[in-house]
C-alpha cells in the first residue's frame, strides 16, 4: 500500500470517529477530493464515488472557455484560471483539477488565455478572467461565484475578482502559490532573498534556475526590439537545458533593451533589483506593473480569501501569500501554510502536510450552496 493511502486511510479513519460532531460529510469529501487532486487524474476512490462531469466548450463575444459541469446539481460556480503552459486550458493537470472540482459540485469555467501558450501572462488576462466571471455567473446567477488560480496566474485572477461590477458578487477566491508584489518576488527568484511576515531578518535561498529564464523567455517578447527578443529566448532556452551553457554570442549581439532585461535576470544582488527594474525597457515595466497586485487595491475584497502557499515554494516565497492576506484587509482570509509542497505540487502529499491540506479543502467545499 502506497504511503499516500495510508495517510488518506488514517485521515478517513479520524473523520468516521468524528461522524457525530462538525460536518462529517464535508470532511469526507475533503479526504476523498485532496487524494483525487494529488493522484492528477489516475483513478481514485473519488472518480469511482461520483458521476464524471459534462463537458463542453462555452463561447462569448471575444472569449471562450472549457465549462465542466456536476452530473448532478451545481452547487457553486468557478472560473479556473490557467498558468503559463504550452497547453493552456488544454494541460492535463489542469483538465484533471478542473475534473475534480466539477465532481464536488462546482460548475468549472477554465477561459483560454492566449499570452499563457506562449509562458507569458498579460494585465489583458485580467480583463478576460473578468469577461469570463461575468459569463458564468450570466449562467449560474444564484450559485455562490468564486475564482481560483495557480501560481502567478492568481494575478488576474485577483485583479478581475475587484472590478467594481464583480466585487460584490464574487464569494470566494482561491490562489495557490500566488503573490502580492512583483518587484519582491523577481526579486526572490532571481537573488533568493525574501522576508516572512513578522520576521525583520532576510532570509536566502539557492534560486531556482527555472523561474530565472522562465522570467527572461516572458519578458523577451514584450521587447520593441525583435533581434533582442529573438537572442533572449535563444538564451532562456539554452541556460533551460544548460545552467553553464555558453551564451557569450547572443550577449554580444545584445542591443540596450536585452541588456536591461538580461541584467535583471542575471543579478545576484537584492539591493540592486528596484534599480534594475527601473531600468527595463517601458514595453516590459508596463507589463510587470500591471500584473502588480501591489499597485491594486486589495481592500476592495469582500467574500473569502482562501491562500494556500508551499513553505519551501522555489518560485514564489510563501511570504507574498501572508502579504496577500494582510493586504486584503476587508475580506475573510484563511491561510494554509504548507510543509513539502514546493511549488503546488499536490502529488507530494504527505503524513506532514496532509492536515493543512485537507483543512484548505474543507474551507473551499463549505463555500458551496
Amino acid at each position: 500500500m502506497s504511503f499516500l493511502r495510508r495517510t488518506l486511510l488514517v485521515l478517513l479513519a479520524a473523520l468516521l470517529l468524528l461522524v457525530f460532531f462538525g460536518r462529517p460529510m464535508v470532511w469526507a469529501e475533503a479526504t476523498l477530493l485532496m487524494w483525487d487532486v494529488a493522484a492528477g487524474g489516475a483513478r481514485t476512490w473519488w472518480q469511482d464515488m461520483t458521476a464524471p462531469p459534462l463537458e463542453s466548450a462555452m463561447r462569448w463575444e471575444d472569449g471562450e472557455g472549457d465549462l465542466y459541469l456536476p452530473a448532478s446539481q451545481a452547487r457553486a460556480a468557478m472560473v479556473l484560471v490557467p498558468g503559463a503552459a504550452v497547453l493552456g486550458r488544454d494541460e492535463p493537470q489542469l483538465q484533471a483539477f478542473a475534473r475534480s472540482l466539477a465532481r464536488a459540485g462546482f460548475a468549472v469555467l477554465v477561459p483560454e488565455l492566449p499570452e499563457v501558450r506562449r509562458l507569458v501572462l498579460s494585465r489583458a488576462d485580467g480583463d478576460r478572467v473578468a469577461q469570463a466571471l461575468r459569463q458564468l455567473n450570466g449562467r449560474f446567477p444564484d450559485l455562490p461565484l468564486g475564482v481560483a488560480a495557480i501560481s502567478y496566474a492568481a494575478a488576474p485572477a485577483l485583479i478581475a475578482a475587484i472590478e467594481d461590477d464583480l466585487t460584490p458578487k464574487i464569494a470566494f477566491v482561491l490562489a495557490i502559490g500566488g503573490y502580492r508584489d512583483a518587484y519582491s518576488t523577481i526579486r526572490f527568484v532571481t537573488t533568493g532573498a525574501f522576508r516572512p511576515r513578522g520576521d525583520s531578518r532576510e532570509f536566502r535561498v539557492e534560486p531556482d534556475a527555472y523561474g530565472r529564464w522562465a522570467i527572461l523567455r516572458a519578458n523577451a517578447s514584450r521587447l520593441d526590439d525583435r533581434r533582442d527578443a529573438h537572442l533572449l529566448e535563444e538564451i532562456a532556452q539554452l541556460r533551460a537545458r544548460d545552467r553553464n551553457a555558453d551564451i557569450s554570442r547572443q550577449v554580444a549581439m545584445l542591443g540596450s533593451q536585452g541588456r536591461a532585461v538580461l541584467a535583471l535576470v542575471d543579478n545576484r544582488d537584492p539591493d540592486a533589483v528596484d534599480r534594475l527594474i527601473a531600468a527595463l525597457p517601458e514595453s516590459v515595466r508596463r507589463e510587470i506593473d500591471g500584473l502588480n497586485l501591489a499597485f491594486h487595491d486589495l481592500s476592495k475584497l469582500r467574500g473569502h480569501l482562501i491562500l494556500v502557499h508551499g513553505r519551501g515554494d522555489p518560485m514564489v516565497p510563501y511570504s507574498e501569500s501572508q502579504d496577500l492576506a494582510v493586504a486584503a484587509s476587508r475580506a475573510r482570509v484563511s491561510l494554509f501554510l504548507v510543509d513539502d509542497i514546493g511549488h503546488v505540487q499536490f502529488n507530494e502529499v504527505s503524513l506532514a502536510n496532509a492536515w493543512t491540506m485537507w483543512k484548505a479543502i474543507v474551507a473551499l467545499l463549505e463555500e458551496r450552496r
